[in-house]
């Protein structure tokens, strides 16, 4: 399925390749995405088996140069993998995370993770109209992830703020949480 991309975004088009080059200070990239029903967004479980058990977060991972033309199909990849959904649309950039990780195998890896507000195909009936977040047909990875929610803006900050239901990942970064309240209010400041 094809996608459009917002006009202000149109940089984020160039093939990966030259993106990567661009950023000689990163070895990887990871791609992030916020989707919206109404006033919620979609967050899915990490697996307890996987790294971060049971934290929260929206769909994303690293790119691939190998398999990903351009970042965006990167968030277009991981959106359909990791919830079953079919983006049409890559709205807004959201953030840009950078830190490193430090390897078992010791060493380490400086990495750049762009998040964007995306829709998606599902999220809509056929005459357009958005559909409630119980119609939206998610479909997890179980391997990566084992349950999801539409979460409010309210919850969310709860959240953040330690007294909500949501572990968020990357705690000592701590920029899932905050990212996530920034596209509440970028969505909110595209709809007025």
């Amino acid at each position: 399925m094809s996608y459009s991309v917002a006009p202000h975004l149109k940089y984020f088009t160039i093939p990966f390749g030259d993106f990567a080059d661009a950023r000689p200070e990163f070895d990887a990239f990871g791609v992030g995405a916020y989707i919206f029903s109404g006033a919620r967004v979609l967050l899915l479980q990490r697996a307890l088996t996987d790294s971060m058990p049971g934290c929260w977060e929206g769909p994303g991972g690293a790119s691939e140069p190998q398999c990903d033309e351009t970042l965006l199909d990167g968030v277009v990849r991981e959106v359909l993998e990791e919830s079953g959904l079919h983006v049409t649309r890559v709205v807004e950039l959201v953030a840009v995370d950078c830190w490193e990780h430090h390897r078992r195998s010791g060493g380490k890896m400086r990495i750049a993770k762009y998040s964007f507000i995306v829709e998606v195909h599902e999220a809509r009936n056929s005459l357009g109209q958005q559909l409630s977040p119980l119609a939206i047909p998610v479909q997890l990875a179980e391997t990566e992830h084992h349950a999801f929610d539409w979460a409010t803006e309210e919850e969310v900050q709860l959240s953040v703020e330690s007294k909500g239901r949501y572990k968020f990942p990357l705690s000592l970064i701590g920029h899932q949480g905050p990212n996530i309240l920034r596209a509440f209010e970028l969505r909110r400041q595209d709809s007025e």
